[in-house]
C-alpha cells in the first residue's frame, strides 16, 4: 500500500506543480489621471495600461512576458518580449509588481509596443497592413476589478486589437471579459483579422 501511495504521489506532482494556485491577484486600469497628459495620448493615438500584480506568491520569482500575433484567425508569430531569468537582477523581490504599456499604431504602418517596468523599458514593433487601424488595447478583466494568477502558467492579460461590425451594422469594440470565448478565439468569433494578445508567466 505504501508504494502504490508514493506512486500515486509521484504522478501526481508534476500535475500540482504544472500550475500551482497562489494568492498573486491583477488588476489594471486604462489612461493617467492627469487630464492634460491623458489629452496628449489621446492626439498621439496612444493606449496606455496600468498593469499591477500584488500577492505574497511573487517572492523571488522569475516572469516572462509574450507578445502574440493572430492573423485571419491563426497564430502567425510568438515574440518573447522579456525574461526576468537574464540576470537576477529582474527578479521579483516584493510582494508587488507593475508595468505599464503603452501601444501606437505608428505613421509608417506599425504597431509600436512599448513596455514600461521600474527603471527599464523594452520596445517591440510590429509592421501592420495599411487596411488595419482603429487599434485599441484592452483588458481582459473588468476595470478595478482583480484577477487570481496561477503560478507555472501563461495567462493572457491584454489585448490590443481592431473594432468589429456588429449584426446591426454597428462598429463597436468586444467587451473581452464579457464574450464567452478564449482569448485565442475572439477573432475567428467576432471576424476581427488582426489582432494581438499580451500574455505573462510566473515561475
Amino acid at each position: 500500500m505504501r508504494k502504490l501511495t508514493l506512486l500515486l504521489t509521484t504522478l501526481l506532482l508534476p500535475f500540482s506543480i504544472a500550475s500551482a494556485q497562489s494568492n498573486i491577484k491583477l488588476s489594471t486600469s486604462n489612461g493617467v489621471e492627469n487630464e492634460d497628459l491623458m489629452n496628449v495620448l489621446r492626439f498621439q493615438g496612444i493606449n496606455y495600461t496600468k498593469v499591477k500584480f500584488t500577492g505574497t506568491d511573487l517572492w523571488g520569482k522569475n516572469f516572462k512576458i509574450y507578445l502574440r500575433d493572430f492573423n485571419q484567425n491563426k497564430l502567425v508569430k510568438t515574440y518573447e518580449i522579456f525574461d526576468s531569468t537574464e540576470d537576477e537582477f529582474f527578479k521579483v523581490k516584493e510582494q508587488e509588481f507593475a508595468f505599464n504599456v503603452l501601444v501606437q499604431r505608428t505613421a509608417n504602418n506599425k504597431a509600436k509596443f512599448d513596455f514600461r517596468f521600474l527603471g527599464f523599458g523594452v520596445v517591440k514593433e510590429i509592421a501592420l497592413g495599411a487596411d488595419q487601424k482603429d487599434f485599441m488595447l484592452k483588458s481582459l478583466q473588468t476595470e478595478n476589478n482583480e484577477t487570481s494568477i496561477s503560478l507555472n502558467k501563461t495567462q493572457t492579460i491584454l489585448s490590443f486589437m481592431t473594432p468589429y461590425q456588429s449584426k446591426n451594422g454597428v462598429i463597436k469594440y468586444i467587451d473581452v471579459n464579457q464574450t464567452g470565448a478564449t482569448p485565442e478565439e475572439l477573432g475567428k468569433k467576432f471576424k476581427i483579422p488582426r489582432y494581438f494578445l499580451i500574455d505573462i508567466r510566473f515561475d
